[in-house]
């Protein structure tokens, strides 16, 4: 994970219209906001042998709750 990488700071970037794309319990995920206080984070590679949602909308509460866990943090710019 990025050195000092903050809530905050994820917070502003997904206000600014990046998308971020992480790692999270072996998966990879892409995360952008949609609306206030709603999230879509989509499957971008499985890693696990767990099945996983392919997409979900989110809340902000259940990324503050994931934050600490990501990984391998990258952005793209969301079109």
């Amino acid at each position: 994970m990025i050195e000092n990488y903050t809530l905050e700071r994820l917070n502003k970037d997904l206000d600014n219209g990046y998308k971020i794309l992480f790692d999270y319990v072996r998966n990879r995920y892409a995360l952008y906001k949609v609306d206030e206080n709603c999230y879509m984070q989509e499957l971008v590679e499985q890693k696990s042998r767990n099945p996983a949602q392919e997409k979900a909308m989110i809340t902000y509460k259940a990324v503050k709750e994931m934050f600490p866990y990501i990984e391998n943090i990258e952005y793209k710019v969301k079109l």
